[in-house]
């Protein structure tokens, strides 16, 4: 999926714990599935969409209701920036998901049964989150352009940049997309600091703090057109 039709689904993205009975049709999971495979590829990572799982069946998933596909977001153990990667590559997934009109949500591994056989975890992997994905009991409505604010609370866009307000409209309009990025417990951690024509992302360190660090990079490149290399601090490198 192109990068544009990702961009247009970040203003729409919702999270989802409800879902209707209705199986995905299977082109959307082909879809799907063509894109995790092209991702794994070229992160290292070992996501999977899996139809009728069981991993949201247990009294720690009291939340979600109906979940019958479920996007296993894993990796190799021993790969140091696992869960950045997961945060970043599974956003990909998340966005190509919601341009499909299929509703997901972002849930950390021990608010799951992360040990389902159904995940396919292998000895040598830690699945980092589950996503539930399917059509959502209530419908997403179909934004009307880039709306002026988020659908929850945010940061302002001067707090991601602790205060700097002297940046030019394309950090401003990437930051923005930033706003709309899902964290854990809406938490926001990560900052952006902008300096003779550079940004930087930052984030205390943490597991979980990692996932949304890959999350709002994934969010700020699509916006500005660029790359951020893995780790915290890292410095943005815009496409000329």
């Amino acid at each position: 999926m192109e990068n544009k039709d990702l961009y247009n689904a970040v203003w729409k993205r919702r999270a989802v714990r409800k879902y209707l009975e209705k199986h995905i049709e299977q082109d959307k999971i082909d879809a799907l599935r063509r894109s995790i495979s092209a991702l794994n590829e070229t992160s290292g990572l070992t996501m999977e969409l899996i139809e009728d799982s069981d991993a949201f069946r247990s009294f720690k998933s009291f939340m979600f209701k109906n979940v019958r596909s479920v996007i296993a977001v894993k990796g190799k153990t021993d790969d140091p920036d696992l869960h950045e990667k997961c945060g970043y590559y599974g956003e990909q997934i998340v966005l190509e998901a919601t341009s499909l009109g299929l509703g997901t949500c972002w849930v950390i591994a021990f608010t799951f049964n992360s040990k389902s056989p159904s995940l396919n975890v292998k000895n040598d992997e830690t699945i980092v989150c589950g996503i539930p994905v399917g059509y959502g009991a209530e419908e997403m409505s179909e934004p009307a352009g880039i709306p002026d604010a988020p659908h929850r609370k945010t940061r302002s866009i001067s707090e991601f940049l602790n205060g700097n307000t002297n940046v030019p409209e394309w950090v401003t309009s990437a930051v923005k997309a930033v706003q709309f990025a899902p964290t854990a417990r809406n938490s926001q951690k990560t900052r952006f600091s902008y300096a003779d024509g550079t940004v930087s992302a930052e984030i205390s360190p943490g597991k979980t703090n990692m996932i949304d660090l890959g999350i709002t990079k994934f969010h700020f490149e699509l916006a500005a057109g660029g790359k951020f290399p893995p780790g915290s601090p890292s410095e943005f490198k815009k496409d000329q």
